[in-house]
């Protein structure tokens, strides 16, 4: 299945580049360089010392490609990155981010293809938008658009003058990309599954990247019906796939010959489980408001539980298998229902003031106490972007804070654009909370940040 990947890669490339020469071809992108200086607090709370925690240079090339009647379409995006600081192997990384051939006429369409969805009217946060997984490498430091990975897919759209059916299906699945160990963005619920491999070194067998086959049965699927009637615009969403981000499912063999025979006896293995979602979302105008809504309802999947302390504190490799012996028959995970709704306003006067708030929830159905996981995380979250000099200054914030457990963050930046091509960009991102909570856990990644993005 890996080596699929590059050559439909490649046959695509081959396709696009062979179409082109037939057709209409724009050519355009960005580059960019971002440079990140994480504030480190000592044990004074007014001493800070400093680190560069990003120096990325990146080369984003868009490629657009139609014939004359604009019936057949063409798109690939492609993007070279450079990071000394440690995130890449070789600190260089190329994405290919999209490559896809369409058909479009005016009551259907086919694409087929490496593709990003958005699905969806709330902003940023999206419980329907659940076809693409993302890269959480620097945690949600990184706007969507950006965190966004490109699946391998087909799908069909339907269109009858104010409505669209669109179904996908996903062939290949794409997991999120998570921090490494040694990353300060790993969240602390991985944090406590290394500490647990860590206490049995010699008796644990990780098995990692245990992601799905591709198959006929493992393929995904999902259907979108949007429209608009009145004034409303809305969707509904049905997905039934795999959760991009894994599980972990843990089995002891309590035999001492395992370990005799230089086995492990502790198995952790990555999963990716299959459910279904249902869902939708709606968002309508009036004078210089708008109201969005969105929600979704998730069938049962994993949850882990929290792990007890001696389990990370076990004096010697004997007093291990002992304890590990005795946990033979624990269960350490358990299936549970949940649902995600987002609510919020939307207010703007000319390019001079926007100003959107929402009000994001997620629930644990069936929740027990000892899940690694809380049973409510509620987020305020606030964006307020102005536009002056001929909207050739933004003065923007945004941020969000969790009502039920008290962790924040904040992001206030100043974007100019120097030409029409050119722009410079100056900010901070601040978070804090208690340790185990969303933002809370990054607290020790405070960083004041400069970008220089030049479009062509």
């Amino acid at each position: 299945m890996r080596i699929a990947r590059p050559l439909v890669c490649l046959l695509l490339l081959i396709v696009l580049s062979a179409s082109a020469a037939h057709a209409e071809i724009k050519l355009n992108g960005t580059v960019s360089n971002q440079m990140r200086l994480r504030l480190l607090q000592n044990d004074m709370p007014e001493d800070y010392d400093w680190d560069f925690t990003m120096l990325l240079s990146k080369i984003d090339v868009i490629l657009r490609a139609q014939d004359d009647e604009r019936t057949a379409r063409l798109f690939a995006n492609i993007d070279f990155r450079h990071d000394p600081t440690g995130v890449f192997e070789n600190d260089f990384e190329w994405r290919l981010r999209e490559v896809y051939a369409g058909y479009y006429q005016p009551y259907y369409s086919v694409e087929i293809g490496k593709r990003i969805y958005a699905w969806g009217l709330a902003d940023e946060f999206n419980p329907t938008d659940l076809l693409n997984p993302e890269d959480y490498r620097w945690f949600i430091s990184v706007d969507k658009t950006d965190r966004k990975i490109g699946v391998y897919s087909a799908n069909l759209a339907l269109n009858y003058e104010n409505f669209n059916l669109q179904g996908v299906v996903i062939p290949v699945f794409e997991p999120v990309l998570l921090p490494e160990q040694d990353s300060d963005w790993r969240p602390w619920q991985l944090v406590t599954l290394d500490s647990l491999v860590g206490a049995f070194p010699d008796y644990v067998d990780l098995q990692e990247d245990t992601r799905p086959e591709m198959t006929a049965n493992n393929a995904e699927v999902a259907a979108k019906l949007a429209g608009t009637v009145a004034t409303v615009d809305f969707q509904l969403v049905y997905f039934n796939g795999f959760d991009d981000q894994p599980t972990f499912d843990i089995n002891i063999i309590p035999d001492p010959n395992v370990v005799m025979e230089g086995g492990k006896p502790l198995v952790l293995r990555e999963e990716y489980q299959r459910y279904a979602a249902y869902g939708g979302s709606f968002a309508f105008t009036v004078d210089k408001f708008s109201l969005r809504g969105e929600g979704a309802y998730y069938t049962p999947r994993y949850y882990m539980y929290e792990f007890d302390d001696s389990l990370m504190q076990v004096g010697n490799l004997f007093a291990a298998f002992d304890l590990m012996t005795g946990l033979a028959d624990h269960t350490w995970r358990v299936r549970k229902p949940s649902w995600s709704a987002v609510g919020g306003v939307d207010y703007r006067s000319g390019s001079e003031l926007y100003v959107n708030m929402q009000y994001v929830h997620t629930q644990i159905l069936d929740y027990e106490e000892d899940l690694l996981y809380e049973e409510n995380e509620g987020m305020v979250t606030l964006k307020v972007q102005s536009l002056l000099l001929d909207e050739d200054l933004d003065l923007s914030f945004q941020g969000a804070a969790n009502v039920w457990h008290g962790d924040w963050y904040i992001k206030p930046y100043v974007r100019y654009k120097l030409t029409v091509d050119l722009a410079a960009e100056v900010g901070i991102q601040l978070y804090g909370g208690d340790e185990k909570t969303t933002f809370g856990d990054m607290d020790d990644n405070d960083f004041v940040y400069t970008l220089v993005e030049y479009a062509f």
